[in-house]
């Protein structure tokens, strides 16, 4: 694979020595680390990712890199183990006086949110599971015995959001591979559901609902009751 540089725009003074440092990541993925980086750079800097052996590249003068390296080094840590719920569910159009009719097995706080949202009223628990996972983990698994989820876990950033890579959700046909119903990318945020809908058109009567809510089992980076060596 090739290698990938970004350069950025932060004035730098001409009589400033460029430095050049190399760190080779263990734990994380390099390419979710350049987003660290960029903002640091001057405009003479730039970062050079080496997929092929998860490496950075880093030239800038030597107060940046220095920074960058102190920044990678936080960074690189093993992986924050979350857990992923995953619920389907089939919202339809209710008769008056069916407010409630198909939400049993789902939270009532859920069911009020998909109404706030949604021009739906009838909501049916379809399948759902809890995943144990953590960053840069690739995962595949069955909601229930119809629906097959698949997707690659980013690392958790500062302000708690996460990126899901290629996430997929398919469902299982009588003959043949599953149906591919969502294919997309994901930024979500911690202990915040996110709801995907899917639907024939905008008029239909009935849509598929998937809620992804994630939390972390350890306190993240940087936050006051985490130690900064998670084991």
């Amino acid at each position: 694979m090739a290698a990938i540089m970004i350069s950025s725009g932060v004035a730098a003074t001409e009589s400033e020595p460029i430095v050049t440092a190399t760190f080779n990541l263990q734990h994380q993925a390099a390419s979710e680390a350049i987003d660290l980086i960029h903002p640091l750079l001057t405009e003479r800097g730039v970062v050079e990712l080496r997929p092929v052996d998860n490496t950075l590249v880093i030239r800038d003068v030597p107060a940046t890199v220095e920074r960058a390296l102190a920044l990678l080094t936080e960074f690189d840590l093993p992986g924050l183990p979350l857990r992923f719920e995953i619920t389907i569910v089939r919202a339809g159009l209710g008769r008056p006086g069916d407010g409630d009719q198909g939400a049993e097995g789902l939270p009532s706080a859920l069911v009020e949110r998909l109404r706030e949202l949604l021009r739906y009223e009838s909501f049916e628990l379809l399948s759902s599971t809890d995943l144990a996972a953590s960053e840069s983990q690739e995962l595949e698994t069955w909601v229930g015995s119809e629906f097959q989820v698949r997707f690659r876990v980013g690392v958790v950033q500062a302000d708690r959001r996460l990126k899901l890579h290629g996430f997929q959700v398919a469902r299982r046909r009588q003959d043949g591979d599953p149906k591919v119903l969502i294919h997309t990318n994901l930024s979500l945020w911690l202990d915040k559901p996110m709801i995907l809908g899917l639907a024939r058109t905008e008029s239909s009567d009935q849509a598929l609902m998937v809620i992804i809510h994630c939390t972390a089992l350890r306190p993240l980076r940087g936050s006051p009751s985490a130690t900064g060596d998670r084991p």
